[in-house]
């Protein structure tokens, strides 16, 4: 496995746990699981940080580790193999955003709650962010 593989498989599996941290609550709510404490607002504020800064400790820093094991790797550039491969997972994660948010957009006609629209909208923006590392790991897996 080579080293960019193994930094998109890491930041595949943070995204994963640390998404799901978030969603699960926020849309439970909406569907009546009663998950979120009290003051939802602020609640949802301090777990999309947690979300954000902890997606980011945890990719460096699992990225560092995979550096110290193997520097090797580490400072070889990229090569055609790994720029073919980024592009494609670019591609599908932007069009998976554009319906994401075509989709969020259309369900503001339906007179939701604003603070449903903005998870819907970052919901849009994890649903991109993961098929665009699920369609590296994909490539990386089948031979690319």
């Amino acid at each position: 496995m080579s080293f960019r593989e193994k930094l998109t498989w890491l930041q595949l599996l943070a995204l994963l746990g640390f998404g799901g941290a978030y969603f699960i609550p926020v849309f439970g709510s909406y569907l009546g699981w009663g998950l979120l404490p009290g003051g939802q607002f602020m609640w949802m504020v301090y777990c999309l940080m947690t979300l954000i800064v902890g997606q980011i400790v945890v990719a460096v820093g699992l990225a560092i580790l995979t550096a110290i094991r193997n520097p090797r790797e580490a400072r070889s550039p990229r090569d055609e193999r790994d720029r073919q491969v980024g592009l494609l997972g670019t591609r599908t994660g932007f069009y998976v955003l554009v319906v994401g948010a075509i989709g969020a957009m259309l369900t503001s006609h339906l007179g939701i709650d604003k603070r449903l629209l903005v998870n819907f909208m970052f919901f849009a923006l994890l649903l991109a962010e993961l098929s665009r590392l699920g369609t590296q790991v994909f490539m990386y897996r089948r031979g690319w």
